[in-house]
């Protein structure tokens, strides 16, 4: 017997019946990127490891464990260069600006993507790797009026799919100018409670000592003691926080600070923020986030510029609906063509007709009885059915009450069932 094969571990099929939801999101994220003034940018799904490396850090999660890389072919140095599948979207999105000289365009520039993203991680509950996020950036703006814009827009979102109780929260975690004071007194508080930190922290102590304040496993007591970043801020950094969260204010979005909030990419500067369904606040239960990265195009390349951004996971969102009971919307009633005999000429010319009158429309290509199709067209959750005549008579059967309304034009046809 043949071996059966699976899909690959930490990776899913998206049904048919699955999809309306996805649909839903995926369609107010379009719509969304539309109303801010959003327009699209896609990027290749693979990318140089350099890139990634470089941008995101190499003692982030994402580079140091995480990354899903792709052996390249013999040949070229250009074909045997280390690839990676790409773990998020602002670096590829970053080089690509750099890339083709965008920034002589009109600024700032705003962008969004939707696809997938993929990491090497270990599979759990809502964490896959292969995910879908949709993403917007702002390049060419620092001002703290963009990031509460950003914010607002995260919020809106998930309000416009349905989710309740969904809040922001912010921290600040500085600059080139003030960072390295902070770096400094978080060294000198965790090195002495060396003994209760994890390995990975312990490594990661020197090289970004902030990491360690996204350690989950970081004990309660120790992580509540720790320095916080909002009272090393330089007076640029402060004002730029307190302008934020007065603008939060005024725009009436729910928010609270999060001292420990710092982002697991080695890009971010200032603001720094992620969406949760209060009360589900974790690693694992971030609908997703953002922040800037005011030093990222001139890591990679170009010439300063500054930068804001965030990423929403679909499929978080998705799960996060499901647990609150929201129904995604229904598709467009489904209407099935049926008619006796061989005349599939006829049912096709129906069909197309009324396809482009913009209804959704399934034929029935047997040859089976009448009945049968009916039958088919019901299980395969048709609304209506458009039943053949004589000559060009045509009927419309309601499948859910059973009424039918006979010598029916295609026009008419359209018009009902599309009440």
């Amino acid at each position: 017997m043949t071996r059966q094969i699976s899909a690959p571990r930490g990776t899913r099929d998206l049904l048919p019946e699955e999809t309306p939801a996805w649909d839903r999101v995926e369609a107010v994220a379009r719509d969304l990127s539309r109303r801010y003034a959003f327009e699209r940018i896609d990027t290749p799904l693979f990318e140089r490891v350099e890139l990634f490396a470089r941008g995101l850090g190499e003692s982030s999660d994402a580079v140091e464990k995480e990354m899903f890389r792709v052996a390249g072919a013999k040949g070229s140095e250009e074909d045997a260069a280390p690839w990676a599948l790409r773990p998020e979207p602002t670096a590829g999105i970053v080089r690509a600006y750099i890339e083709h000289g965008m920034h002589v365009r009109p600024g700032p520039l705003r962008l969004s993507l939707i696809g997938p993203m993929f990491r090497y991680d270990r599979p759990q509950a809502g964490r896959f790797r292969q995910f879908s996020q949709w993403d917007v950036e702002v390049i060419g703006d620092a001002g703290p009026a963009v990031d509460a814009e950003l914010i607002e827009l995260g919020q809106r979102f998930f309000a416009e799919v349905g989710l309740a109780d969904v809040a922001a929260y912010v921290n600040s975690i500085g600059d080139a100018t003030c960072r390295p004071a902070y770096r400094e007194a978080l060294i000198a508080y965790f090195a002495a409670h060396d003994g209760r930190l994890t390995e990975d922290s312990r490594r990661r102590l020197h090289v970004n000592p902030l990491r360690v304040l996204d350690d989950k496993e970081l004990a309660p007591d120790v992580a509540d003691g720790a320095p916080r970043g909002v009272d090393h801020l330089c007076d640029a950094c402060r004002e730029h926080f307190e302008a934020l969260l007065a603008l939060l204010d005024a725009l009436g979005v729910r928010h609270e600070i999060d001292h420990r909030l710092v982002r697991g990419l080695d890009y971010y500067t200032r603001t720094a923020f992620e969406f949760y369904v209060a009360g589900r606040e974790g690693q694992q239960q971030a609908l997703g986030g953002g922040g800037r990265y005011d030093g990222l195009v001139e890591l990679l390349g170009g010439r300063p510029t500054p930068g804001i951004g965030f990423g929403i996971g679909l499929d978080r969102t998705i799960l996060a609906m499901e647990e609150q009971g929201v129904a995604p919307r229904t598709r467009p009633p489904l209407v099935a063509v049926l008619g006796p005999g061989d005349d599939h000429d006829r049912r096709l010319r129906v069909a197309a007709s009324l396809r482009e009158a913009g209804v959704a429309v399934r034929p029935d290509g047997s040859s089976r009885k009448l009945g049968k199709q009916l039958e088919s067209a019901s299980k395969a959750g048709a609304r209506w059915a458009v039943i053949l005549g004589d000559g060009d008579a045509l009927a419309l059967k309601d499948l859910a009450s059973g009424n039918q309304r006979d010598a029916i034009s295609i026009e008419e046809v359209a018009a009902a069932v599309s009440e």
